[in-house]
């Protein structure tokens, strides 16, 4: 058994795709953890459940509460990610020293020229106010220290920002994190959730909020050390 387990949350996906991802996780040795964010899809698998949509953050921070394994990774559940990958960034993760996050850098993704452009502004911000290069700053698939994240749950945000607060916090507080390529499929079905001019605006709130909470924290340090 591996000690990594697989997190997934859901939220109207498919139940075939969802029912898939968990067992070909499973068929690797991987624990795997299924949160139905407020979901009614039916599932003939095991699953953590709550009655309302609390966010894609919020399901995230209750799978790395259930894990038992030191190290855990995001997965998305909308057939977009590729199970292969996640053994790549877990070796990334165990070959690096004193790595403490392996964030999937996207490649081959389909999308609309704003929403390229965002993306771009958007780790180009976090790169200066956090003073360290990201790659991809809000990749859903990652493979990072289980409890170092419970550390930082009272700043990790609850939506999709979450790998956004989460990138920002471990980054500007100068622990390890490693890049890798990804591939990103098409989607099977649906459309993305994320809706890009809202969720833009809180993401950006998010990296100046989280990005200089950590550099004074740093300053403070500093500060401490020589009076």
């Amino acid at each position: 058994m591996n000690d990594l387990t697989v997190i997934v949350p859901i939220y109207y996906e498919k139940a075939e795709v969802v029912e898939n991802i968990y067992h070909g996780f499973k068929e690797l040795g991987y624990q795997v953890i299924i949160v139905d964010d407020g979901d009614t899809t039916h599932l003939k698998i095991p699953k953590i459940t709550y009655s309302e949509h609390r966010g894609y953050g919020y399901a995230i921070k209750q799978g790395i509460r259930q894990a038992t394994t030191s190290t855990v990774c995001t997965f998305d559940g909308d057939s977009q990610h590729s199970i292969n990958d996640v053994y790549k960034l877990y070796t990334v993760y165990q070959m690096v020293k004193d790595c403490k996050m392996v964030v999937g850098t996207r490649w081959g993704l389909k999308e609309s020229w704003y929403r390229k452009l965002g993306r771009k502004v958007l780790n180009f911000l976090a790169t200066v106010i956090s003073g360290h290069y990201m790659v991809d700053l809000n990749s859903g698939l990652r493979v990072f220290d289980r409890q170092l994240a419970i550390s930082y749950e009272t700043i990790l945000f609850d939506t999709f920002s979450f790998t956004t607060s989460v990138s920002i916090s471990m980054i500007s507080d100068g622990y390890k994190t490693a890049w890798f390529p990804i591939e990103i499929s098409e989607r099977m079905y649906g459309t993305s959730k994320v809706k890009v001019i809202q969720d833009g605006f809180i993401t950006l709130y998010y990296i100046i909020r989280n990005g200089l909470a950590m550099r004074t924290r740093g300053l403070r340090k500093w500060l401490r050390r020589y009076t």
